[in-house]
Parts: structure tokens; C-alpha cells; sequence
């Protein structure tokens, strides 16, 4: 018997690309899923969209328009009836074998918070278009967490009641609330990365951007960085200078 999974999408309105996105989740191996359609804004276009997946998807509404992935997500967590979560983007696309070669990792590794996965990016038509490729392995992963995130949000899967223990995503974050949450998870479990592309990232115009200062999140990531560094057994001096270093790219990148 596998594990059932439910699939949080957060959608801005007015998606051209979400009924594909779902499609893509109809057609996964694995057959025991829900999704949980989190719309960020009314938006009939998106409600028509949805109604390929039946009674197979929950639709629930932001508390407010553009009120960010942050708390679609969390709405999303806090409304999932399975144990498995899997985030999935609005435009992205999961190959058929997504789910089944996750659930299987994680089923087969009970002390393993979340797990990612390699992605391909397409363009808006749905090619080929490139390579996101990152490390893999639960040490390697941790170690570069550190320094960088390696992590695709539209490829992780984690463990609902771990990601409820420390709290879900930070709604005071418009910007790297992915990066803090791995961060907080990873302090209290390992996670790891499949070296297979099982993902379609999708690279357009009108992608959900946004904007916002970095300022406010570097302190909660740092914090959450000393707490995996201290988990794995790397120095306090190590982690700051990684810290350092990390942030000096956001700065040269204008990322304020």
C-alpha cells in the first residue's frame, strides 16, 4: 500500500497555464493524490480551470488578493488531508513518474523531512530549454543549504506534521520564504534531493513575481542556518562566513 499525497498549488488569477499544471498531476503513476488549489484572487478562469481534476481538488481563497505563496501555501498545509505534501507552482509541470518516485524515498526512509528532485526548464510552450541540476545527497544537501539554496520549491515533498511543528511558511516574508522553511525543517530532519529531472520548471513573462526587501529576511535565515549547522556539526565561524558570502551575492545582484 503507498502513501496518498496531497498537491498544494498556489495560483495567481487569471492563470493561462493551470489547467495543464493539473493535468499534469491527473497523469501521475501514482494514484493516490489530491490537490489543493489555493487562488490568490477570485478569478473564474481559474475555478473553470480546475474543474478537469472533479471531485479531486479543493479550492480555497486567499484572505485577500495577492496575499503571496507564503500563505497560499499555508492554506494549502493546513488544509491537506495527507500526511505527504507535495508543492507544486501554478505553471510548472510534474512528470507522470513525480509523485510515485518521491512517496517511494520517503516511504522507504522514515527519518526524512522532505525531498526534492532535478527539473528541466521549458518555455511557455512547453520545450525543452535547459537543465536544474543540484547536489544530492542528505549531508551535501545540508552543507549547501548553508551557502545557497539547491532546492526547487515545485519539487519537494515533506511531512505535514513536520512542517506544522516549525510553523509553515513565514507570511512576514515576500521574498525567500522557500529558502527559511527548508532551513527550519532541515534543523530538525534531513532532507535529500533525487538526482532525476522530475520536474517541468517553466521559464515565461508573466511569471509570479515579486518584489519586496531582502533586509527583513536575512536575520531569521541566518538564525535557521546556525541551527542546521549546529545539527550537522559545522562551526559557528564556518556558518557565519558562509552567510557572508551568500549575502554579498544578493548585494552585488541588488537583491534589496
Amino acid at each position: 500500500m503507498t502513501s496518498p499525497v496531497s498537491v498544494v498549488i498556489p495560483s495567481a488569477p487569471k492563470n493561462s497555464f493551470l489547467e495543464e499544471t493539473l493535468r499534469s498531476v491527473a497523469a501521475q503513476t501514482h494514484e493516490e493524490w489530491e490537490v489543493v488549489l489555493v487562488l490568490d484572487g477570485e478569478c473564474e478562469q481559474n475555478r473553470a480551470a480546475a474543474e478537469v481534476l472533479g471531485d479531486r481538488v479543493q479550492v480555497h481563497l486567499t484572505p485577500a488578493p495577492r496575499s503571496g505563496p507564503a500563505v497560499g501555501r499555508n492554506i494549502g498545509l493546513e488544509s491537506a488531508k495527507h500526511d505527504l505534501v507535495a508543492f507544486l507552482d501554478a505553471d510548472d509541470l510534474c512528470t507522470p513518474d513525480r509523485l510515485a518516485r518521491q512517496v517511494q524515498v520517503l516511504t522507504d526512509q522514515p527519518d526524512l523531512g522532505l525531498v526534492g528532485a532535478w527539473a528541466h526548464k521549458i518555455d511557455p510552450d512547453g520545450n525543452q530549454v535547459g537543465e536544474l541540476h543540484s547536489v544530492t545527497g542528505r549531508a551535501e544537501v545540508a552543507r549547501t543549504m548553508l551557502l545557497f539554496n539547491p532546492l526547487i520549491t515545485s519539487t519537494i515533498v515533506v511531512r505535514k506534521q513536520l512542517a506544522a511543528e516549525v510553523g509553515g511558511f513565514d507570511p512576514r516574508l515576500v521574498r525567500l520564504e522557500d529558502y527559511d522553511l527548508w532551513l527550519r525543517l532541515l534543523a530538525k530532519a534531513d532532507g535529500d534531493v533525487i538526482g532525476e529531472e522530475l520536474l517541468g520548471y517553466r521559464v515565461h513573462p508573466t511569471q509570479y513575481s515579486r518584489g519586496g526587501l531582502l533586509g527583513p529576511a536575512t536575520k531569521l535565515l541566518y538564525r535557521s542556518k546556525q541551527a542546521v549547522a549546529k545539527r550537522i556539526g559545522v562551526s559557528g565561524a564556518a556558518t557565519a562566513a558562509k552567510h557572508a558570502a551568500w549575502l554579498g551575492v544578493q548585494v552585488a545582484n541588488r537583491r534589496w
